[in-house]
């Protein structure tokens, strides 16, 4: 039986731990709506996967394994138009707007409800976004909800409510090390996405609105390869026909996290030089140390109609969900 715990401690203050009947822990912070640890009970001993700092107060500019929102990825301009109208938001990048603004869910204080059901447990962790925050319209209610299996689904998802039209496309910015430390680079990492196309960027990584097949180019992960020395800040554009979007494998094949995802693209970052150092849990992280994969709708949607929408209406609430099965 899964079950679910509040918990206090020095290193992270409050938060959560959740354990399945295997012995899977994952421990939730209230602060960004975030995961903490996810522990995975190997014969040799306990390896944490989840990279992020050792403390909660490490975590207040970061956005290791965070809720992001209300937009994930950059908003061009810092501008855009939605039913005849112009909104300014938050240029908290390069010009650009990064992840929802200098406030963004991932800086914010979440409520927080348990959750015990049988095989499953976790946590609901509850916000409200303001009309006018960071510039995006819309007094919004959002959830996102964490649960941990007995059959070894580490699921996150996202709902939420507006009451009037906006931008809406949240991601959870999970890190990822399966070696248990990011002192150990990704490069032999194994990694598969079920993505034929990737959306191009510019080089402040906004998308320009073109799909380029992934063939014959450093994004092509169809079949499983090693990271190797390749960097990536990337949205891959998963084919619908794929029931799984993504496989990563540890280099000891010990490990690996099987993707499946409500949502239509994956945003893949590998750390690099500006990570380098940075004391984490499990170690002083390596030049590419850790690997972002971020579930969400194409980064740059709100320009590109052709790419869908990220217009969230009262009319219809939102929900979204990624789960990633766990082999050990």
């Amino acid at each position: 039986m899964a079950t679910v715990k509040q918990m206090h401690n020095e290193q992270y203050g409050d938060f959560f731990e959740v354990k399945n009947k295997k012995g899977v822990t994952l421990l939730l912070s209230p602060f960004g709506a975030r995961g903490l640890e996810l522990n995975l009970p190997l014969v040799e001993g306990s390896r944490n996967i989840l990279v992020g700092f050792d403390t909660i107060e490490a975590h207040k500019n970061a956005y290791y394994n965070a809720s992001i929102g209300p937009v994930a990825g950059r908003i061009a301009k810092a501008v855009f138009e939605l039913n005849g109208k112009t909104y300014q938001t938050e240029a908290n990048q390069k010009g650009n707007t990064l992840h929802g603004g200098f406030l963004g869910f991932d800086k914010r204080n979440w409520s927080a409800e348990t959750f015990e059901e049988g095989e499953k447990a976790g946590v609901i962790f509850t916000l409200e976004s303001k009309d006018g925050d960071a510039g995006f319209p819309g007094n919004l209610k959002v959830e996102a909800i964490y649960t941990l299996t007995d059959n070894d689904e580490y699921k996150f998802g996202f709902k939420a409510t507006t009451d009037q039209a906006t931008l809406f496309n949240p991601t959870n910015h999970g890190y990822y090390n399966l070696t248990g430390s990011p002192e150990n680079s990704i490069d032999e990492h194994i990694l598969e996405v079920h993505a034929s196309q990737v959306a191009e960027t510019r080089d402040d990584v906004t998308t320009t609105g073109r799909i380029l097949p992934v063939a014959g180019t450093k994004f092509d992960f169809f079949s499983p390869k090693a990271i190797g020395d390749t960097m990536l800040d990337d949205p891959f554009v998963l084919d619908k026909d794929q029931d799984c979007a993504l496989v990563l494998t540890s280099p000891d094949k010990k490990v690996s996290l099987a993707l499946t995802t409500t949502e239509p693209a994956i945003v893949i970052y590998t750390t690099g030089k500006a990570e380098v150092g940075d004391v984490m849990n499990g170690g002083k992280m390596a030049f590419h140390g850790a690997v972002a994969i971020e579930p969400q709708k194409i980064p740059g949607t709100e320009s590109y109609p052709e790419f869908g929408s990220i217009t969230l209406t009262p009319e219809k609430p939102y929900f979204a969900e990624s789960s990633f099965k766990l082999s050990y």
